[in-house]
């Protein structure tokens, strides 16, 4: 052993690509507040499960039938549509970045075809049951920056940053 520790193993992902580097985000934080200081900043990526379906509709409603996207939280299990498929690229990552997966895939896409029908049953109110069959699924990596701050009184806080659309939230105060 060189006494450099146990260097994390290093995985390739599908990742959304991040219009916000990490120098970014410390500009979008400090034009927030000159109150803080920014002490570590890291990158995580969340896990998501991309799921196609096919609706397919008969008679006359024919025409609204098409393919949709849905997205499964991978840790929490929450699903909401996704309006367009997303700019990916490929990148080699460390496992210790990743957030693990917690929710079962197979469970994901049954219960995806659910959010694809309670979506129509809202915005296309047709009375029609269309069918709903799975196309494919692939499991995909959003990233986030895990920013540890310093305020006024020398307290913690941290802030998640979204990589891919500069927002961000207070994680605790």
């Amino acid at each position: 052993m060189t006494g450099k520790g146990k260097e994390s193993e290093k995985t390739e992902i599908k990742c959304i690509r991040n219009g916000f580097k990490m120098e970014d985000a410390f500009e979008r934080l400090y034009k927030r507040s000159k109150h803080f200081s920014i002490e570590k900043m890291e990158l995580l990526f969340y896990p998501y499960l991309l799921i196609e379906y096919e609706v397919k509709y008969r008679g006359r409603l024919e025409r609204l039938s098409g393919n949709v996207l849905v997205l499964c939280d991978m840790w929490r299990g929450q699903f909401s549509m996704a309006k367009t498929a997303g700019d990916f690229t490929k990148i080699e990552v460390d496992e210790s970045s990743l957030v693990p997966v917690k929710y079962d895939k197979e469970r994901a896409v049954s219960e995806g075809s659910r959010t694809v029908y309670g979506e129509i049953q809202t915005k296309k109110k047709v009375l029609n049951i269309p069918d709903i069959e799975y196309i494919y699924d692939e499991l995909i990596y959003k990233p986030f920056y895990i920013v540890e701050c310093l305020n006024d009184d020398k307290e913690i806080f941290h802030i998640l940053f979204d990589a891919v659309n500069g927002d961000f939230s207070l994680l605790n105060a």
